[in-house]
């Protein structure tokens, strides 16, 4: 195939993998739909044109001309952080989680192509994949989007826990609606402000003692930090929030788990035996599966 029906080829491809009509990437490029047409049957665009086309493809010129580039030549690191450089501050969130979606959609092995969020979703919406290597979960609703990735260990995540006493009094905590309140209303604070033990128990009506108890807990988990200050020839503990961002992460994926998450786009399951392991190191038995219909059988 000589390379101008490489070219338009691969144009009609990517413009249709998209979901593209001619009249809409028309309407992007400032051209008319019978320019689109005929690059894509008899001619191609002007030279000043095929960056631009490129660019509104989501592909390179040497992929749309069918020009293999080795791998070693596709510096992908280099390629995201031009991207995110570039980029403003308002605009690298939503180019970040764009490059993490999309990096989740092409674990898929039943589409081949480009994973690209939409603009709104009718649902509350997960993307989720799970294999023997890796986890990631990510809700693409417009109103909270975040994207977590796992790499699972060879010996499971269950090796990495240890001594979970920590962990239980963690959970203990959390598991007081008051504790949940008095973090709220911390992290809402700015960097470096500092509160007092008296202030909070009046702002959110909780007891002094319990406001103590649970302030106490967070300074032992080094959730919050703390300094002696005299006031009025009085001496005053204050605390200072650390804003961590394992808490918030926990307490927004806590709010996920106790969802229902019944959209998932996509939903990639390749995996066998999940992400923790037998201590023994021993792998569990598969489950067999049924086999298949015999050639002649009714």
């Amino acid at each position: 195939m000589d390379r101008k029906s490489v070219f338009r080829t691969n144009l009609v491809k990517r413009r249709k993998a998209l979901g593209l009509t001619q009249e809409q990437l028309a309407a992007r490029l400032n051209v008319s739909p019978q320019a689109v047409s005929k690059w894509e049957n008899t001619s191609y665009p002007d030279c000043e044109l095929l960056p631009k086309l490129a660019v509104e493809l989501g592909t390179s010129l040497d992929s749309l001309f069918g020009v293999d580039v080795a791998d070693r030549d596709r510096d992908i690191e280099q390629l995201v952080n031009d991207e995110l450089r570039a980029a403003s501050p308002e605009e690298r969130s939503e180019k970040f989680m764009r490059i993490m979606y999309s990096a989740l959609c092409a674990c898929n092995p039943n589409s081949d192509s480009v994973g690209r969020l939409h603009d709104s979703y009718e649902h509350e919406t997960y993307a989720g994949l799970k294999t023997d290597r890796e986890l990631a979960l990510s809700r693409i609703s417009p109103d909270l989007r975040y994207f977590c990735f796992l790499e699972i260990p060879d010996n499971g995540v269950n090796s990495y826990f240890g001594d979970t006493t920590n962990m239980i009094r963690l959970f203990n905590t959390l598991a007081d609606a008051d504790a949940i309140s008095i973090i709220s209303y911390l992290g809402a604070s700015v960097r470096n402000k500092m509160f007092s033990v008296e202030m909070i128990s009046e702002r959110l009506g909780i007891g002094l003692e319990k406001v103590q108890h649970i302030i106490d807990r967070m300074d032992r988990f080094g959730l919050v930090w703390r300094v002696s200050a005299d006031i009025a020839d009085k001496s005053v503990i204050l605390y200072g929030y650390t804003h961590q961002i394992p808490l918030t992460f926990i307490l927004v994926l806590a709010k996920t788990i106790t969802n229902y998450l019944q959209y998932m786009d996509p939903n990639v399951e390749l995996w066998m035996q999940g992400a923790f392991r037998r201590e023994n190191g021993v792998q569990d038995e598969v489950v067999p599966q049924v086999p298949w219909w015999g050639e002649n059988e009714l």
